[in-house]
């Protein structure tokens, strides 16, 4: 958009972010009918007026997809301390012909992105037009430079050095990687799909299935049989483990027998007790139902009501678009979700701008003021907003946060044409890990790497850093780790929740199914508030 005064006008409703959640939520009211009298014209019908607004130059907010360049410059110029308070970047070193170094994170190349560029005391990271593209990111975070021991200047500009290598190597294909913030699956007959369709904007997002559901332990990965072909083909379960498998799957299967299930469960309030009683399922055959398909966490207790329930859209998604149950789209997921309801509330009339400063007041009016400082101030009936755009929010005091990690290696362990979710469990610490494995598949990486993603609810403590990286690194043992990061996600709490409506950072569930209930919800507020106007 032009830089033109908007002075004065007058939008139903503002949203602040272009995360997933908010660019729902703007599609939905950018195409709902405005109460007035035209409306009686179909042909002249006239519609909720709406500004969208993103201070970042790139759509997604909390679930962003970025170039390996771009992902560097989010760590350390764009993401709001609040939230995630600090990005640990490593570097691997692809130098090393020892087997053993290969598989070593060095920690003399550890970078721990604590500030952002505006708070730093020198914040000048411009270099002369003759310096690499590796060497313009390093200065930008080489104050951030952490070896786990100090080192002589010498080691120093030999770190610096041989980070700078594996850097170069990684940008030669920058444009090829698609990393992203908050990953997360969509669900063959789950409300992302359907509403894709409903909407008519199916055709802006490609999808590659996911082939195959592991549950792992050490380095032993056990797919997870997910169909009655994949039960009869196992040479891992006994004859006794296919029968109870079965009998689950029959029973979750059919409509009838679901629902009477359902009633069964209602007063049994650990999912995991009622598949041992009910269905006598133990051992690895328990995790499988537990960890992999339900996505329970390991001391996590579920309802049985709420257990069954996602079992049930696990198997149903099954057989929509393939054998596979999820689907995973192509180029970064969240973000080109986010894109395609952006371009849909674009095609009803919504207004974007980006990369812009935005301050919100309440006016004497009743209305809220919102001011850009190269577009003017305008007038909203309704303000929807990622929390973080809240100056005065405060991170959330129930300890709501999501730690994640990501590592890009330089082969593809689990096959190149294959994306693969997992699950890591760790009995020794009674923890799980949820795991993606992407590939140039999915347009992720450059053919002939893999990325690796791990998250798991709670802060970003050394324990789980631990936590993370041994999940990774029960599936990459043989592969150079060239690029890791850790970082962790706050929830923000608004100021004042009465003056405007806020959304939530990206859950640890692995589909969308939560993104979208949230994004009618709030979607239903704002229209009831209008009316009410």
């Amino acid at each position: 958009m032009s830089e033109d005064s908007l002075d004065n006008t007058i939008y139903d409703t503002v949203v602040l972010g272009t995360g997933l959640v908010e660019s729902i939520v703007a599609s939905q009211i950018a195409a709902t009918p405005a109460l007035d009298a035209d409306n009686d014209n179909v042909e002249n019908k006239n519609y909720l007026k709406v500004l969208h607004i993103d201070r970042s130059p790139y759509y997604g907010g909390t679930s962003a997809c970025f170039s390996l360049s771009a992902f560097i410059e989010w760590a350390a110029k764009y993401r709001d301390q609040r939230q995630t308070p600090f990005v640990k970047i490593v570097f691997g070193n692809v130098q090393s012909n020892d087997d053993e170094k290969k598989q070593e994170q060095i920690e003399t190349h550890v970078f721990v992105i604590d500030a952002v560029e505006s708070a730093l005391t020198n914040p000048d990271t411009s270099v002369s037009s003759n310096n690499s593209q590796a060497q313009t990111l390093l200065t930008m975070i080489e104050p951030f430079y952490n070896p786990a021991d100090d080192l002589q200047a010498t080691a120093k500009d030999a770190a610096m050095l041989l980070s700078q290598t594996t850097l170069n190597l990684l940008l030669a294909n920058d444009r090829k990687y698609s990393i992203e913030l908050a990953p997360k699956l969509a669900l063959c007959r789950g409300a992302m799909i359907d509403m894709l369709i409903d909407e008519g904007i199916g055709e802006y997002v490609q999808f590659k299935g996911i082939e195959h559901n592991y549950v792992v332990r050490g380095t032993l990965l056990e797919r997870v049989p997910e169909t009655k072909e994949d039960v009869f083909a196992s040479t891992t379960l006994s004859l006794i483990e296919k029968r109870k498998l079965m009998r689950l799957l029959s029973v979750i299967s059919d409509d009838e027998q679901c629902q009477g299930l359902l009633e069964e469960a209602r007063v049994v309030d650990d999912f995991k007790l009622f598949l041992q009683t009910r269905f006598r399922l133990e051992g690895k055959l328990l995790d499988a139902v537990l960890f992999a398909v339900a996505r329970v966490g390991y001391n996590q207790t579920i309802g049985a009501v709420n257990g069954c329930e996602r079992v049930r859209k696990y198997v149903r998604a099954m057989g929509r678009y393939g054998r596979m149950a999820y689907l995973c789209a192509m180029y970064g997921g969240a973000s080109e979700l986010s894109q395609a309801f952006c371009r849909l509330c674009a095609v009803s009339g919504g207004t974007y701008i980006l990369n812009t400063d935005v301050d919100i007041s309440k006016s004497d009016d009743g209305l809220f003021d919102v001011h850009m400082p190269s577009y003017g101030t305008v007038k909203a009936k309704s303000i929807v907003m990622d929390p973080v755009y809240d100056p005065k929010g405060t991170v959330s005091s129930n300890g709501a946060a999501v730690s994640r990690a990501l590592c890009i290696i330089d082969k593809p362990v689990l096959g190149e044409d294959t994306s693969v979710l997992l699950c890591h469990v760790d009995d020794a610490n009674m923890q799980t890990t949820s795991m993606l494995y992407l590939t140039h598949a999915t347009q992720a990486v450059p053919q002939g790497q893999a990325i690796i993603y791990a998250w798991s609810n709670g802060k970003l403590c050394s324990k789980m850093q631990e936590q993370l990286q041994k999940a990774m690194d029960s599936i990459c043992s043989q592969a150079v780790p060239l690029f890791t990061a850790f970082f962790e996600v706050n929830q923000i709490v608004l100021c004042s929740p009465e003056l405007y409506l806020g959304t939530n950072i990206p859950d640890s569930l692995i589909d969308f199914d939560s993104a979208v209930e949230e994004a009618l919800e709030l979607s239903k507020k704002l229209e009831n508030k209008l009316a009410e106007l």
